[in-house]
This record gives structure tokens, sequence and C-alpha cells, in this order.
């Protein structure tokens, strides 16, 4: 089935030693599927896997297929530096029983697109579970180009998406219309300002590491685009935007462990050295920000530990 919809990268809970928190994971899973989420990204950019050993990586993964068991798609992410690497961690991710495996470009070291078809084609092979693309440049400093995305999907028979977080809309709608006549492949923006605009150019959903915090506005948003009410779509989208600025405070890591606490749902999703602190008027600010947007939509005050 085509990928679409609502997909937040669930944050990893973690303790003291940056040990996945099992039980704090296991709320937030709870807490994104009685919101309405479409599919869940487990081991995702915001789900702190380069936080992670391969052991907790795998780890988070496991424990989220167990506690979602079939209700929405899961989707497992890959991030590595080599194509070795890649190779033994999607045959373990697979064996882990996720619906999709995500796989990023390798990042660290400078790729030609030429490096990036002969990765992807070589981490595919290596397993049967149908295969996403995750461009994700900023980070990984290798684009997936428009016409590798083609090629790949041409090489690759169970590659069936891709997430862009490039912020280039010409980018986008390079990738959309190379992929118009193939209407099992899904194209999900990764681009957290402009998700209704991308909606309307052809993406069937998007993913956003806020949305963990606040799925309930995002799957408001994506109902109301699919109802035609464009203009409840975009009041979400500025809801969206609103609430995104509590990355302002702390790092982006600071603010979303102080919102994970202030909702009830986990200590901290950040792993060291990137633990930050707010001071006074930080935390403030994020609470207001939470209280106002994110708490009048929770039917029920969310249980802590």
């Amino acid at each position: 089935m085509k990928l679409f919809g609502v997909v937040p990268p669930v944050a990893t809970p973690l303790q003291d030693d940056d040990r996945v928190d099992e039980q704090d994971l296991r709320r937030i899973d709870r807490y994104l599927l009685s919101a309405g989420v479409n599919a869940i990204f487990a081991n995702g950019s915001m789900g702190g896997f380069a936080f992670l050993t391969d052991k907790e990586q795998l780890r988070s993964i496991e424990i989220t297929v167990s506690e979602v068991a079939g209700a929405v798609p899961v989707l497992g992410g890959v991030g590595e530096t080599s194509t070795s690497r890649a190779v033994g961690m999607a045959r373990q991710v697979a064996r882990l029983g996720v619906d999709y495996i995500s796989i990023l470009p390798p990042f660290y070291f400078l790729a030609k697109q030429e490096h990036l078809i002969a990765y992807f084609c070589e981490v595919a092979a290596a397993v049967e579970t149908p295969i996403f693309l995750y461009d994700n440049p900023v980070l990984t400093k290798n684009p997936i180009q428009p016409e590798t995305v083609a090629e790949l999907r041409r090489r690759i028979p169970h590659l069936v998406g891709i997430k862009i977080s490039n912020p280039d809309f010409v980018h986008l709608q390079t990738v959309l219309s190379l992929m118009k006549n193939d209407p099992d492949f899904a194209v999900l923006t990764g681009s957290e300002f402009l998700i209704v605009v991308a909606l309307g150019m052809g993406c069937s959903g998007f993913v956003g590491g806020l949305h963990t915090l606040c799925p309930q506005i995002a799957v408001e948003l994506y109902d109301a685009f699919r109802q035609g009410d464009i203009a409840r779509a975009n009041e979400c989208q500025s809801e969206l935007t609103a609430t995104w600025q509590i990355f302002r405070r702390g790092a982006i890591w600071g603010a979303f462990d102080e919102a994970l606490r202030h909702l009830g749902l986990a200590q901290r999703g950040t792993g060291h050295p990137y633990i930050t602190e707010l001071g006074p008027e930080e935390r403030e600010a994020v609470h207001q920000i939470l209280d106002t947007y994110v708490k009048p939509r929770l039917s029920a005050p969310l249980a802590t530990r």
C-alpha cells in the first residue's frame, strides 16, 4: 500500500546511560496512535539515531513495532557511513518486522550521484522489505538528485517512496514531475513550514520532527486538506509554525526535551553530548507555546513516570 498522511518520527526517550527507556517510548507510541497518525517512523533524525549504539537503535525500532502491533505501518531508519555498515544494519532492521526501511545517503564524506546509486542498490538488494529513500542534504551533505530518484526506482523494484527534507521546492517539484506516472511511489515532504503547499503539489504525506509533540494538529491539517477545507488546513499550518518556535530555544534539543517533560511524555530524547539545559525564561516560553497550541487538544492529561 502507498504510504500517505501524517508520519511522525517518534522521539526515542533515553535513560541516564543513553539506553532506550522502553516505558516512555511505548507511551509516546500510544500518544501518536491515539492522535490518528497514519504511520510511525522509528529511529529517524528526531528519533536521535545518531545518539545511539547499534544495539539501542535496533531496540528502539523493536519496541515501536511491538507497541504499534500493526495498527499503522512502521518505518525503521538506517543512517550509516558506508555500504557495508548499512547492509548489516538494514538486514537487522528487516528482521524486526518493520513495514518499510528508510535509508539515508551515506554521510560524512562527499558522494557523487553514481556513488549514491551504487549505495542504495546494494543496500536494497540485501533485504526484501520495501525501501524508502530519505533525502536530507543539510545533515548528510549528500543530496539525492531527482534524476537519481527516478533511476533508483527503475533499478530497485521494492523502492516505494522518498522523504524529501530538501527545502528547495524546485527540487521537490522535479521529483514529483518525474514520478507523476508512478501511482505506487510515495513522495513525503519534510518541510514543516510548507506542508499545505507540498500536499497541493502532489505529495502524499509529510514527516516532521515537531509532530511527535503535536500530532493532533498535524492530523487535523491533513484531514482538512483531504476534505477540501484549505482555509482550515492553512490555519493548522500556522499553528504548527507557531508551535515550531519552541525549537528556537535551547539549540533545538533543549527545547525538545523540555517539551517532552511538559507534556508528560518522557524525561529526555537527547543523547550526550547534546543535552542542553534551558534557563527559566526559555523554559517558560516553551511551556506557553505548548499550553496554547497542544495541551488544549489533549483529551486527558498524560501520565508521567
